[in-house]
């Protein structure tokens, strides 16, 4: 059993870190039932440690419901401080173990079209050469990235720039065309007056190609007759080739789809235009040799001392 010592002004508390990593749990699951079948522990042993550690902490983590748990807000301060914890002893882990050779987790995030486009070659070549790294990448929009990378989920992530955070660096990785698409079926666009008798398809919130059509249409006073949403990039371009409505995307993107040919392409205002995917981390976290040599290898260069 591994125990750390808090510190505030009400007083000193001893947290077993089990007990943390089993509280943690049960907050993804809302619920002991699912956290103990994750675990593979007895439901009474998970309830047992929760309640230990409300006990020693003196106060409600959880509001039990017959749905299950809730986190409280005393319980929510707890969970943001536990994902910091958990973060630094993985560092501590990395730093103890920094040979100068590359190894152990590296968890980047991706918009999905950088994903798709960009990253492939960059991280098959990275992966041949450094083997004993388990890199893992993981997908969402810049919004949800930027968050993980905040709260110590993800150690860096390509997202849409610029970033502005006090928390976060941010390194230039490439800069990228927008367009706007249609099918080629239906009638040509004459004049972006014409999007007002049109659907607009965009991905969820969060996504920078939803912000920046968005922008770009409210400055023009132009009011689409419909909006979808959609959650991946690959459902909104089918409903686009079907002739649902009209999109914005990188043209990298459009073009490495095998039937960019079905499509009309229509160039943005040079304001509206361009768009510039950046590599974020925190200022805070170890650079471990990993990290160091996958931005190297995606050809990013840090600019300070490391």
């Amino acid at each position: 059993m591994t125990s750390i010592k808090l510190i505030s002004k009400e007083g000193e508390y001893k947290v077993d870190l089990d007990d943390l990593k089993i509280f943690k749990i049960i907050a993804q699951e809302n619920s002991f039932t699912h956290a103990a079948k994750r675990l593979n522990y007895v439901q009474s042993n998970v309830t047992a440690r929760i309640k230990r550690l409300e006990s020693e902490l003196n106060t409600e983590l959880f509001y039990r419901h017959s749905r299950g748990v809730t986190v409280t807000p005393t319980g929510k301060t707890l969970l943001q401080f536990t994902d910091r914890l958990f973060s630094l002893v993985e560092e501590t882990k990395k730093a103890l173990s920094n040979d100068g050779i590359p190894r152990g987790p590296l968890s980047i995030g991706s918009i999905e079209s950088t994903a798709a486009v960009w990253l492939p070659p960059l991280l098959t070549t990275f992966m041949k050469q450094f083997s004993m790294v388990d890199l893992s990448l993981k997908g969402g929009t810049t919004e949800e990235l930027i968050n993980e990378v905040l709260e110590y989920q993800l150690d860096g992530a390509f997202v849409a720039g610029p970033v502005d955070h006090p928390e976060l660096l941010q390194h230039l990785f490439i800069e990228e065309e927008l367009v706007l698409i249609t099918d080629k079926e239906h009638s040509y666009l004459k004049s972006f007056q014409d999007i007002s008798q049109r659907t607009l398809l965009t991905l969820q919130h969060g996504c920078i190609y939803r912000q920046q059509v968005e922008t770009w249409l409210d400055a023009e006073g132009i009011y689409p007759k419909k909006r979808m949403r959609f959650s991946t990039l690959e459902g909104l371009f089918g409903c686009v080739r079907a002739g649902l409505g009209i999109a914005l995307l990188s043209k990298s993107y459009v073009d490495h789809l095998p039937l960019a040919n079905e499509l009309h392409f229509y160039s943005l205002p040079d304001q509206y235009s361009k768009v510039s995917t950046v590599f974020i981390h925190r200022k805070d976290v170890l650079l471990t040799q990993a990290f160091k040599e996958f931005v190297k290898a995606v050809g990013i260069k840090l600019n300070y001392e490391t």
